[in-house]
């Protein structure tokens, strides 16, 4: 939607006039150079186009600079040393020579032959061929004492060359993908081709990849260049604001945006009123995108109401869509009714972007809504078909990664994992152009992130986050990889079972998302038994309105594994109690489609169940639980459902067939390595003290001494290497 926001009015002031300057003059030198030489390479064409394109697009630079560019190694060395000595030479010809240059370059695009099969030197429609005849146009219409002060001015900046500073750290200016930036404030001049070309480069990189985007701190230096050249540029002022959305920066945001639609504000005298309600309409659509920005949402939704009253005033349904999309964002009631609305208009329109977004805000509303996943994947093809005809490659990239959280929604991690990997590959072409690197692909990475914690490769997960803090600096992409990094710090301590490390970053969660942060602070203290307080925080999580399904699953969850903890006391009414919630629990989860919180709920229920002495009810479940636990589930939660699976085995095993019992508990015991193998991987000490500890209690049973002695030898090992307490029976 950013991309139609602005909608800059053709009356306003533009930029102001392009003049001769030095640095010109030694560009058209260059190319004179380089079209009097006889042969040329391949390689020295190539270069020679590439480094030509770059300095006729970039703003004027001193003689050392342009100097240090000829003479690197990524262009060719000789034709900075030829054009060293024709303006050397130019020079000791005086004014002359100055006004014979410009008859020169006229003659590079003449025919030097009188026959038609001759070819000039220099192709008058080409690049350089243009940008050589609008120097030469820009000269003619001189007077001669201007063109005298053209003359020194070059003599004075020829002069300049030997006072480049040593610590100027000029390589850093000449990447190709960014402007040239000047220490001397003063000699950058920049026309209106190329300050328009620097905001449009500048711009689609922010919204495409902000990692080639210049660093908000130069990008903020350049822009303030540019406005000092051209003030009224009100392009400038808005590269300033999405430069200031990039860090945050709220205030200078604002300003920002205000100068912008100063700078669009028609004059009374040269404007029609549609013009100026055109300005004022989108100047405070604007400005309810930056307070949604920012989460005033109440200022976002009076400048919203503000727009949308212009708007229908003026009849402009562009503007109207666009700002209904928005308070679709914004609002929490009644949002079915107003995407629906917003998706049929857009279409009717032809708002294509509008529309792709919509499809992809609408499905995800629709899974919320506990529509059926098939209807919801359908809706997600259309964004599809309608983002590849239209080449929306940031709404593809939305598209894939929207697949992958509704994938990871509904339990199918293995699904998820390959939506994320697909965003990945779709953005790691050999084109360049087409890759997008925003937040969809920030959320790609934190996925497959994500999943690697869950299998225990925590040395991948450090390289992924170590790439993504470089690849996305700025918000707010780097939410999304500090809370992925907050969490796997906090997965790691649970896991080692160290509670008070767990318990400080389960607070600092609350920064980035204060919800997942009462969650988290709950399951540490259910870890250390501080019962009180997990149901404290869970009372407070119910209180919280809107919640998601899985997060009222989570709740209930929660809160049946307190129950289950006083089970052992002998009061059959919290196991009772416990069975309730859960079954509630598996009738949202079932209602809503989330497969892999049913596996998850019938394997607690199974776990009640044992423990009220029906072994055989409870492997019923498991047997419907494991294989989709074992499929969809991180090595942890896998481990968790083989030692299940071995007690229930265990306590099936009623036949009073001694070699059957024994073979059962075989089965059993083979579980519990598998079992084993998987805390291993994720350093899950204390349930790896829980399995040695069964597998002992089981070898002891059959009567197998050595090997129970093995596991108790291993566990002995085991607690004077790690200092771990027994997990409670109860709990699964």
């Amino acid at each position: 939607m950013s991309k139609e926001l602005i909608n800059i009015d053709g009356n306003v002031k533009r930029i102001q006039k392009e003049n001769l300057t030095p640095y010109k003059v030694a560009i058209v030198m260059l190319i004179k150079e380089y079209c009097n030489e006889s042969r040329k390479a391949i390689v020295v064409r190539r270069d020679f186009c590439l480094a030509a394109v770059k300095l006729i697009q970039s703003p004027d630079m001193e003689m050392y600079t342009l100097l240090h560019m000829l003479y690197s190694s990524e262009h060719i060395y000789s034709f900075g040393h030829e054009l060293e000595l024709q303006l050397n030479t130019l020079l000791d010809k005086g004014i002359e020579g100055f006004l014979d240059l410009f008859d020169s370059l006229g003659r590079l695009m003449k025919s030097t032959l009188d026959h038609a099969i001759s070819v000039p030197l220099l192709n008058k429609n080409s690049v350089l061929g243009l940008y050589v005849r609008r120097i030469i146009i820009f000269f003619e219409k001189l007077p001669f004492d201007q063109a005298v002060l053209l003359y020194e001015d070059l003599k004075n900046y020829v002069k300049k060359k030997s006072r480049s500073p040593e610590n100027t750290d000029i390589s850093s200016c000449l990447k190709l993908d960014e402007p040239y930036i000047y220490n001397n404030k003063s000699t950058t001049v920049w026309s209106g081709r190329q300050a328009e070309l620097l905001v449009a480069q500048q711009a689609h990189a922010l919204k495409m990849d902000e990692h080639k985007a210049m660093s908000p701190v130069d990008l903020q230096i350049l822009i303030r260049k540019l406005l000092r050249s051209s003030p009224y540029y009100a392009e400038a002022h808005y590269l300033s604001y999405l430069n200031c959305l990039r860090i945050n920066e709220y205030c200078s945001a604002i300003d920002s945006l205000y100068h912008c639609f100063d700078r669009l504000a028609p004059s009374e005298s040269r404007s029609t009123p549609e013009d100026k309600s055109r300005t004022l309409r989108y100047a405070a659509l604007n400005l309810a995108v930056l307070h949604a920005h920012f989460n005033h949402k109440k200022v976002a939704e009076e400048a919203l109401k503000e727009a949308i009253m212009m708007a229908q005033e003026a009849g402009d349904n562009v503007c109207l869509q666009l700002a209904h999309a928005w308070m679709y964002y914004l609002t929490s009631e009644k949002k079915g009714p107003l995407i629906e609305r917003s998706l049929g208009k857009a279409s009717i329109l032809g708002i294509t972007y509008t529309t792709g977004l919509g499809l992809i805000a609408f499905s995800h509303y629709s899974a919320l809504e506990s529509k059926p996943p098939s209807q919801i994947f359908e809706t997600l093809m259309k964004s599809d078909v309608l983002n590849c005809q239209h080449s929306m490659i940031d709404l593809m990239s939305l598209t894939y990664s929207e697949k992958s959280a509704l994938w990871a929604y509904y339990g199918k991690m293995e699904l998820s994992s390959v939506c994320a990997q697909l965003l990945l590959l779709h953005n790691a072409g050999n084109k360049k152009q087409n890759i997008f690197n925003g937040t969809s692909t920030c959320q790609a990475v934190v996925n497959v992130a994500n999943i690697l914690v869950e299998f225990g490769e925590y040395d991948l997960v450090d390289i992924i986050l170590a790439h993504a803090k470089e690849r996305f600096p700025n918000h707010p992409s780097n939410k999304m990889w500090m809370l992925c990094e907050q969490l796997y710090e906090f997965t790691k301590m649970m896991r080692r079972e160290k509670w008070s490390e767990a318990d400080a970053i389960a607070s600092r969660i609350s920064s980035l998302d204060p919800l997942e942060s009462k969650f988290r602070q709950a399951e540490v203290s259910l870890a250390k038994g501080d019962y009180p307080n997990t149901l404290h925080l869970i009372d407070n999580i119910e209180k919280i309105s809107n919640i998601t399904a899985e997060n009222r699953v989570r709740t209930m969850i929660l809160l049946s594994q307190i129950m289950c903890v006083s089970f052992l006391s002998g009061n059959e009414t919290v196991g009772i109690n416990s069975l309730v919630i859960l079954n509630k629990a598996l009738e949202l989860a079932t209602h809503n489609h989330l497969s892999y919180y049913e596996a998850l709920i019938k394997m607690h229920l199974a776990n009640i169940q044992l423990l009220m002495g029906l072994p055989s009810l409870a492997m019923n479940l498991v047997d419907e639980a494991i294989t989709h636990t074992l499929a969809h589930g991180g090595c942890y939660e896998q481990g968790r459902a083989l030692i299940l699976y071995a007690k229930c085995l265990v306590g099936t095993a009623t036949s009073t067939s001694t070699k059957l019992r024994k073979e059962i508990i075989l089965n059993a015991i083979k579980a519990l390595s598998k079992a084993r193998h998987h805390f291993n991987k994720v350093e899950a000490f204390g349930k790896i003290r829980s399995v040695l500890s069964l597998q002992s209690i089981m070898y002891n049973e059959i009567d197998m001494k050595f090997e129970r002695n093995q596991c108790s030898f291993e566990l002995r090992q085991f607690e004077e290497q790690f200092s771990t307490k027994l997990d409670n029976i109860c709990l699964y």
